[in-house]
């Protein structure tokens, strides 16, 4: 009878994993090399997570949750429920800064592969829009047919991308501010109405 994963280490090393995926890439990750820098071997990481595919999912995840404990953490410093022009702002700051560039980079990365190969990355193409309708709830929109949300995720995704791709700030930036500026329009018209 096998022994049980000790959860501790378990946690210590997808933490890891975690930070290596970031650090080297998705496709490019191979259980020894990646071992070799946790300072483990590839059997511990088969052991405690089955199977690199095992592993790799759980990495996924990781990221996800590392990047909704930021979210989250804005809205819940918020002392009023924030404008979605504010959240955006906020969010375009997180993800185009020099620390969030590795999660960029995944990002893009997941979604290549998902495009060519669906059934191997569940949840990657589908998954942002259903965030993202949460995210355009918490941020003040109403929108029930999720036009805002699809644009949020739009807007964002392929600004990032641009950003990712050509590293030209200033002209993405300008057009951010001009979507946050539409945004504010079209929430301060729709107010109006509903008063």
């Amino acid at each position: 009878m096998a022994r049980p994963s000790n959860p501790e280490i378990r946690a210590r090393l997808l933490e890891q994993a975690i930070d290596y995926v970031l650090k080297h890439g998705y496709a490019a990750v191979s259980l020894r090399p990646m071992a070799k820098e946790l300072k483990t071997n590839a059997r511990m990481l088969v052991y405690h997570f089955g199977s690199r595919e095992g592993l790799m999912r759980e990495v996924l995840m990781g990221v996800r949750e590392r990047e909704d404990g930021l979210i989250q953490g804005w809205f819940q410093k918020q002392k009023t429920p924030p404008a979605l022009a504010s959240f955006l702002r906020w969010y375009w700051q997180r993800m185009s800064s020099p620390e969030a560039r590795p999660v960029a980079l995944l990002i893009f990365e997941l979604y290549a592969l998902a495009l060519r190969d669906p059934k191997s990355f569940p949840g990657v193409l589908t998954d942002p829009i259903e965030y993202w309708r949460g995210l355009a709830a918490k941020a003040g929109a109403h929108d029930k047919n999720d036009a805002e949300a699809t644009l949020l995720l739009a807007v964002t995704r392929g600004l990032l991308l641009d950003l990712t791709a050509t590293n030209d700030r200033e002209r993405i930036e300008k057009a951010l501010n001009r979507f946050t500026k539409c945004m504010q329009a079209h929430h301060a018209k729709l107010n109006s109405r509903s008063e």
